[in-house]
C-alpha cells in the first residue's frame, strides 16, 4: 500500500503493563497519562506527546519507564532516529525492560548502526518469549538479516550524491511519491501538508488527506509547489503514482472505501480533466497502489494486493494493451524472481521499456522498503539488484523514478535531515 502515513514498524507499548519500578509524584504520573494519551493518537498530536514527556523526564530524569515512553515516542513520531538515546538510557537504568532490547536494536537499526543493532536483537532473542502476544518481537530474525545486508552495502557504497530538495519543496508534513518528466523539469508529488484546498483531517490518522502538488524547474532552480486543482484533487485521499513522459497523462490513487483503485487523468493543453477509473481488470476488490506505462504504451505496470495470483503481500503485475478493444488485457504476476513473500510497491519503467525499479521489503533490503533493479532478458526478469547504500537506508525508500537521459533520480524516504516524516530526495549520477 502506498506510504499513508509513514508505517510504524513498532506501534506503542501499553505502558500500563510494564511494572512501574518506582514510586513517581503524582504531577509527573500526570503528565504521563496526558502524554499517553496524545501519543496513541498520533498524527498531529505527537507534538503534544512529546512535550509532555520532555516534562516528565525533567523531573524524573533517572526513572527508567519514563526514558522508555520518550524514547517510544520518538519511534513513532516524524525523527524516528531521535529515540535512540533514550532507549538506551532506560536500559541502563533497568535492563529487564520488556522489550527493551529488541527496541534499542530498532533505534540502532534506524540510525545504520549495524553492529550494535546485530548484539541488541542477538540479546532480545536470547530472553524473548516467542509466544509474545505481539509478533511484531518475534521478528529479530528479519532484523538481523537487514542489519548484516546494510552493513555489507554501506561498506561499499553507490557512486552518486543524494540530497534531500529542502524545505523549499518538502513540508513538516509526509511529502512522497515524486514523479518526473522526461525532461527533468517538471516534478510531480504527493503531500498531506495542510492548504488552503487541504484542511480536512483523516479521523484514522490524524493527519490531512494526500493531495497531488506540481513544481517547476528552470535555470534558476525550482519554484514554488503548487497544488493542483479539482477534479484532479478531491476531497479523498489523491496520490499521484504514475506519469507519462512527456506529461500528457498523470495516474493517481484514489482512496474512497478503504482499498484504493487507480485513476487516469489526461492533461487538455490547458488543465487535467476528470480522473477515470481504470476499472477491471486493472482495478480490483483489493488495492492497487502504483503504476508506470512503457513509453510506448504497450504495457501497465503495477502493485496490487489482490487476494488472487499472489507471491505474498503486495505484488507487482503487468497487463498488455489491447488496441482491438482499446482496452488493458488479463495482469500477469511478474513472478518469484521480482516478487518476494513481503511487499512490493513503487513501480517505474525505464524508457527501454525492459528496465523495472520497484521498492520491497524482501529481497535483500536493508530495512523497510528498498529500491531495487530488474531488466526483461529473453522473457526472463533479472535477479534484483539493490541500488545500494546511500540510495537506501534503513527506512523506507520508496517511488524511485528518473529522468529520461538517465542523470537524475527521485524518490521519497524518511531520513534524520529531512524536513519531518517523508521527503522527496533527489539522486545525482556522474558525479554532477
Amino acid at each position: 500500500m502506498l506510504q499513508r502515513p509513514h508505517p510504524l514498524a513498532i506501534a506503542l507499548l501499553l505502558f500500563c503493563s510494564l511494572a512501574t519500578a518506582q514510586e513517581r509524584p503524582r504531577q509527573v504520573e500526570d503528565l504521563l497519562k496526558q502524554a499517553d494519551k496524545l501519543a496513541q493518537l498520533g498524527g498531529a498530536q505527537h507534538v503534544q506527546a512529546e512535550t509532555l514527556y520532555e516534562q516528565a523526564l525533567a523531573l524524573a530524569p533517572d526513572d527508567a519507564e519514563v526514558n522508555l515512553r520518550m524514547g517510544m515516542c520518538q519511534l513513532n513520531g516524524p525523527f524516528r532516529n531521535k529515540a535512540l538515546p533514550y532507549l538506551l538510557r532506560a536500559r541502563e537504568l533497568d535492563p529487564g525492560l520488556p522489550r527493551i532490547n529488541y527496541l534499542v536494536g530498532y533505534a540502532h537499526h534506524l540510525n545504520a548502526e549495524w553492529d550494535p543493532a546485530i548484539a541488541a536483537f542477538e540479546a532480545h532473542k536470547k530472553v524473548h518469549d516467542a509466544r509474545d502476544t505481539d509478533p511484531r518481537y518475534n521478528d529479530a530474525d528479519d532484523h538481523l538479516r537487514q542489519c548484516r545486508n546494510g552493513r555489507s552495502l554501506a561498506a561499499a557504497p553507490t557512486p552518486v550524491t543524494v540530497r534531500n530538495l529542502g524545505a523549499g519543496i518538502n513540508s513538516s508534513a509526509t511529502d512522497h511519491g515524486p514523479l518526473i518528466t522526461g525532461d527533468g523539469r517538471t516534478l510531480y508529488f504527493t503531500s498531506r501538508r495542510s492548504s488552503p484546498m487541504n484542511n480536512r483531517i483523516n479521523k484514522v490518522t490524524g493527519e490531512h488527506f494526500e493531495q497531488v502538488f506540481v513544481v517547476r524547474r528552470d535555470d534558476s532552480g525550482w519554484g514554488a509547489p503548487q497544488e493542483l486543482p479539482a477534479p484532479l484533487n478531491s476531497p479523498e485521499n489523491d496520490a499521484g503514482v504514475g506519469l507519462a513522459t512527456d506529461g500528457s497523462s498523470i495516474i493517481i490513487y484514489r482512496d474512497k472505501t478503504g482499498a484504493g483503485d487507480l485513476y487516469e487523468s489526461r492533461w487538455t493543453g490547458s488543465a487535467w480533466d476528470a480522473p477515470t477509473a481504470f476499472g477491471p481488470p486493472i482495478n480490483s476488490g483489493g488495492n492497487e497502489s502504483a503504476a508506470w506505462r512503457t513509453a510506448d504504451g504497450q504495457w501497465l505496470y503495477f502493485a496490487s494486493d489482490r487476494p488472487d495470483d499472489n507471491v505474498g503481500g503486495q505484488d507487482i503485475f503487468r497487463a498488455p494493451w489491447n488496441p482491438a478493444t482499446l482496452s488493458w488485457g488479463t495482469p500477469e504476476n511478474l513472478g518469484p524472481t521480482v516478487n518476494s513473500r513481503l511487499d512490493e510497491d513503487g513501480v517505474f519503467i525505464a524508457r527501454d521499456g525492459s528496465t523495472l525499479y520497484f521498492s520491497s521489503k524482501g529481497h535483500n533490503s536493508m530495512g523497510g522498503y528498498d529500491v531495487f533493479r530488474t531488466r526483461l532478458v529473453d522473457g526472463q526478469w533479472t535477479r534484483p539488484e539493490n541500488l545500494g547504500w546511500p540510495i537506501n537506508s534503513p527506512e523506507d525508500d520508496l517511488f524511485f523514478v528518473l529522468t529520461d537521459d538517465g542523470s537524475r533520480g527521485y524518490f521519497s524516504s524518511l531520513r534524520a535531515d529531512g524536513q519531518g516524516e517523508d521527503d522527496i530526495h533527489e539522486v545525482l549520477f556522474g558525479g554532477e
